[in-house]
């Protein structure tokens, strides 16, 4: 893997961007003009549909306005009813003329003529099949009827009828001419004729149904013309639009042909042109800027490559390798690693990681600029150790990593081990100091999932040579180490399946007597949490408790102990002792949950307990962490009634004059001063001073890990309140507890 910035692949991004520019910008120009066509093509279309639709609407405006027509014939015909008892023929001329009407005539209900405008036809009666007789028999309370023909007068009227309520009934006629003149108006030359005139197109015409031009707007040339392309008589036909360029008068003029129809009836086409000349100018223009912005772009672009190059042969150095030491560093080994493990055959390949123990005495104690020579001297030694298939990497402040690779044997790699231990350890820093060494190996496996994995085992095999003070400066991540790493998976698992459905068991509570020192009764019971494992038996606590923390179980796994113990709390009352209280540890995890308060009520509401029953312990050593944010969570739980025990006191270095600043009940002293007091008159002394002081401030005192009559007895002497150990009771099952009381 080469982690250097090179000229050619620079220079071939160059060509290719001016390529691309230059096959952009000729797209680009197309694209353009195509734009500006298709916009063109639609905004046509657009007219096209809109004056389409006008020539639609004359016929509808024709028929709207026939209609408009009626209504006012019968409007007209009620108004003459209204002052049908009171007409002479001279008013009923008068009201004519009001109502802009040229005849109305009243008839009897046997269909004579009563009044009329016009005199002559007084007495006259609708013979049968006329359409007044036909109107007098229909029994219809009003009519409008189309022109027709007077019978009479033989001139052409539109005629309405509205009956009376005493039968008799009224007739208003208008001439035809005065509603034929009015629709005059939506003449198809004279609507062509208004689209053409528009600014937005250039000429229109109209063809019928047989695609011969009937109107034309300017001079009207084209009326009489047939429109012979066959591909636009297809799309018309088929009820699709249709454009072309076509040329007329040495111009290009953009044509566009939509299908007209009435009721689903073809009637014609519409055709409405526009002169691209305009287009092509603002084409040339917008394509000249075009070219002009994206070779400005594109030489931008190549100054920023130059730049960009001359910028990363700095950056790669600072990102792939250390400063200090001029090696590969962490980076650089991951995706080295990445790499190798991808290829799905890693095998001969091995990582060493090289673990400097006492460096950071040196830093403690000289500086860290000293620390720091001393490291980049280390390396100059380690890279001595450099030969192909072995590769050196800084890894991180006092460690260093080497890839090897096509290696021959496991002795192959002790032997190289032992050499990284001769360099490092027999030569002498600059300040005069022997170095040692540890070194983890991890073999290259097609089980392995990431180079983080590997460099994880590398380390847990780092840290056991550290923890087990081994005398070896090496180790390999073997199968021990992986079993451990097993173990803990199948406890984490196991519990996660617990927390999930705790009926299954996997973790059970005993219960641990405290006994009252002064008249041997027992004043309360401590849940301590058991796991028995199916797949592996019996395990401690100081084993699943950790693994608990570390895997976010501990939170649900002590919200079920919690409930557990508040339910020995409920079968300890209905067996008579209502006095006892049960105490239950608390982790630092599960106590600064923010629901912590609010889930404990809950629990104590759901089980129907009394508050001060239930107990919290917390350790001491969670103070010392954020004193005031345990301090915040306690006052609220203090609140709920329940009673706070701070556990383990004595490890932790806490000061009493801060212990009397915590909302607490009593302190529980730990096992290890207990054990002490035995041999320790010191000891004896503390514990003494330690229970006056602890009473002053109104706490009570339990004694952890009671396990000799001698510690008991001194404990009485010294004032203690509880004893809790195996001198009085191991730990019990619940039955068991229950036993003891009785």
């Amino acid at each position: 893997m080469q982690r250097t910035i090179r000229l050619r692949p620079y220079a071939i991004a160059i060509i290719l961007i001016g390529l691309v520019f230059s096959a952009l910008n000729y797209f680009l120009v197309n694209f353009v003009r195509s734009m500006f066509l298709r916009r063109l093509e639609e905004e046509s279309l657009n007219y096209a549909s809109i004056y389409s639709h006008s020539l639609v609407k004359s016929r509808e405006a024709y028929r709207a306005i026939n209609d408009l027509l009626e209504q006012r014939l019968l409007m007209a015909s009620s108004t003459a009813a209204l002052f049908s008892d009171q007409l002479s023929d001279e008013a009923l001329r008068a009201l004519a003329d009001s109502l802009s009407v040229d005849e109305i005539y009243i008839y009897s209900p046997a269909g004579i003529i009563e009044y009329s405008t016009r005199p002559e036809y007084l007495g006259w009666e609708a013979p049968p099949g006329h359409p007044v007789h036909e109107f007098m028999v229909s029994g219809l309370a009003s009519l409008v009827e189309d022109i027709r023909r007077d019978s009479e007068s033989d001139r052409y009227y539109k005629y309405a009828y509205l009956r009376l309520a005493d039968e008799r009934f009224v007739q208003l006629g208008i001439g035809a001419d005065f509603v034929q003149g009015f629709l005059s108006s939506f003449e198809l030359q004279r609507t062509v004729d208004e689209i053409g005139g528009f600014h937005l197109v250039d000429h229109v015409c109209f063809a019928g149904p047989d695609f011969v031009v009937l109107a034309s707007s300017g001079e009207h040339h084209h009326v009489g013309m047939s429109l012979e392309d066959p591909a636009v008589k297809e799309a018309v036909l088929a009820g699709r639009s249709y454009s072309t360029i076509n040329r007329e008068n040495g111009q290009e003029v953009y044509d566009i042909y939509v299908p007209v129809y009435l009721a689903d009836e073809f009637v014609g086409t519409l055709v409405v042109g526009k002169y691209t000349g305009s287009t092509e100018a603002a084409l040339r223009t917008t394509s000249f800027l075009v070219f002009a912005g994206t070779s400005f772009v594109c030489l931008i672009f190549i100054y920023t490559m130059y730049t960009n190059y001359r910028h990363n042969q700095q950056l790669v150095s600072l990102a792939y390798h250390d400063t200090l030491t001029g090696l590969p560093n962490k980076e650089y080994l991951l995706e080295v690693l990445t790499v190798r493990l991808e290829r799905g055959d890693p095998a001969s390949s091995a990582v060493m990681l090289v673990h400097l123990r006492n460096l950071s005495e040196i830093n403690s104690v000289y500086g860290f600029a000293a620390g720091d020579r001393v490291m980049h001297s280390m390396a100059e030694r380690l890279a001595e150790l450099v030969r192909p298939g072995r590769k050196l990497f800084r890894f991180s402040s006092n460690r260093f990593v080497f890839l090897l690779e096509g290696y021959g044997s496991r002795e192959e790699l002790v032997e190289f081990a032992e050499g990284i231990r001769l360099q490092v350890e027999e030569g002498q820093d600059p300040l005069g100091h022997h170095l040692a060494v540890g070194i983890g190996i991890v073999e290259l496996s097609g089980s392995h999932q990431g180079p983080e994995e590997v460099l994880t085992q590398a380390a847990i095999v780092v840290q056991h040579l550290q923890n087990t003070q081994s005398p070896s400066s090496y180790a390999f991540f073997d199968v021990e180490m992986a079993a451990r790493l097993r173990r803990e998976e199948i406890i984490t698992q196991e519990l996660r399946r617990f927390v999930a459905s705790p009926a299954l068991g996997t973790v059970y509570l005993h219960y641990q007597p405290k006994v009252e020192l002064a008249t041997g009764k027992v004043v309360g019971f401590e849940a301590l949490a058991r796991m028995n494992s199916p797949s592996l038996g019996m395990v401690s606590p100081a084993e699943f408790i950790p693994i608990a923390e570390r895997h976010s179980l501990i939170v649900p796994l002590g919200y079920l102990v919690l409930e557990r113990a508040c339910g020995f709390i409920l079968r300890l009352n209905y067996r008579g002792f209502t006095d006892l209280h049960v105490g239950v540890n608390i982790s630092p995890s599960q106590l600064l949950q923010e629901d912590f308060v609010q889930r404990v009520g809950e629990i104590l509401r759901e089980t129907g307990i009394e508050p001060h029953r239930l107990q919290l312990e917390i350790t001491e050593s969670v103070l010392i962490e954020d004193f005031a944010g345990i301090a915040a969570k306690l006052h609220p739980l203090r609140e709920l009634g329940v009673t706070i025990a701070l556990d383990d006191f004595g490890t932790g270095y806490s000061a009493l004059s801060r212990i009397g600043e915590l909302p607490i009940d009593c302190i529980k002293i730990d096992k290890s001063f207990i054990d002490n007091m035995v041999f320790r008159e010191k000891h004896r002394l503390i514990i003494k001073d330690l229970i006056s002081m602890c009473h002053k401030l109104g706490l009570r005192v339990v004694a952890e890990g009671v396990e000799q009559d001698i510690q008991r007895r001194y404990l009485l002497e010294s004032g203690c309140d509880v004893m809790q150990g195996y001198l009085y009771s191991k730990p019990l099952l619940e039955e068991e507890a229950l036993a003891k009381l009785a």
